[in-house]
């Protein structure tokens, strides 16, 4: 079965991967446990009530912290300040942002363990993936940058779904849809874009278009679901096309799947606004 070509990405060579270290790979080997403290946290948060956003926000900053020391460990970094390691740390960052909210809002009684433990399943996922992209020619290099993608997207989703559901004002919302997108294009396009500044700027661009489709939908009769399926697909065309645009793999075959895809996830949304 043929892979999406939004959720793959073309590398630059770079120099052949130093040895794994005992260090590094005991650093490495801390992501289970920085797993466990996101699921006990997460599950801590969406379980008291009244909600404490005070809880989120610590274990944002521990998941942050706790990543920025498993990227530093990879033997194949070079990172001497927070600016070098921050592009890899922006989706378990957000990651946490978006699925603590998200659960809050949609989770309902029993539901809540399974779905904090697929939270934190995905969470692993996400700090394994942006360990090895530190060295992505690397034989699991593809499978990292291709996890990387969907949990991106996925995290996009949630962020895009919530301010509908907390009824998050239109300025406001179209603020953080927009900031939201900006960051997380950052990580999709740091492998397609060596150069930092015109990533930063095509990110911006991606920013600015999800958030203009977020004021969009004050005029159209969405709910917080659907409007956010809508949102992503925008997110998702404009991403894929502009990388695909800096990788040079830009071509009639790539649109007609852009295409295909957005033709199908439109008709999601206007059958589910019919039928509800």
């Amino acid at each position: 079965m043929a892979t999406s070509p939004t959720l793959e990405r073309s590398v630059a060579p770079r120099p052949e991967r130093p040895p794994v270290t005992p260090r590094s790979a005991s650093k490495a080997g801390r992501i289970p446990l920085l797993c466990v403290v996101f699921a006990a946290g997460l599950m801590l948060f969406v379980s008291v009530d009244p909600v404490r956003p005070w809880i989120l926000l610590a274990l944002t900053a521990i998941m942050a912290v706790g990543a920025d020391g498993i990227i530093r460990s990879h033997p194949a970094g070079e990172f001497r300040s927070l600016g070098d390691t921050s592009p890899y740390l922006f989706v378990p960052v957000l990651f946490t942002l978006s699925s603590g909210l998200f659960l809050q809002d949609v989770v309902l009684s029993y539901w809540a363990v399974p779905s904090v433990l697929g939270a934190a399943v995905l969470m692993g996922c996400a700090l394994y993936a942006e360990y090895e992209s530190v060295a992505p020619e690397a034989t699991s290099g593809a499978m990292a940058h291709f996890l990387l993608n969907v949990i991106t997207y996925l995290t996009a989703f949630g962020f895009y779904a919530v301010v509908y559901g907390f009824n998050v004002s239109l300025a406001p919302a179209a603020l953080v849809v927009g900031l939201v997108s900006m960051l997380l294009s950052i990580e999709v396009f740091r492998e397609a874009e060596a150069d930092p500044i015109r990533a930063l700027v095509f990110a911006a661009v991606i920013g600015i278009i999800a958030g203009e489709a977020r004021w969009v939908l004050y005029f159209i009769p969405l709910d917080g679901i659907l409007a956010g399926i809508f949102i992503l697909l925008v997110f998702y065309l404009t991403t894929g096309v502009i990388a695909h645009y800096l990788t040079d793999h830009l071509d009639r075959m790539v649109l007609l799947e852009f295409a295909t895809v957005s033709a199908a996830g439109l008709a999601i949304v206007v059958g589910g606004r019919m039928l509800a």
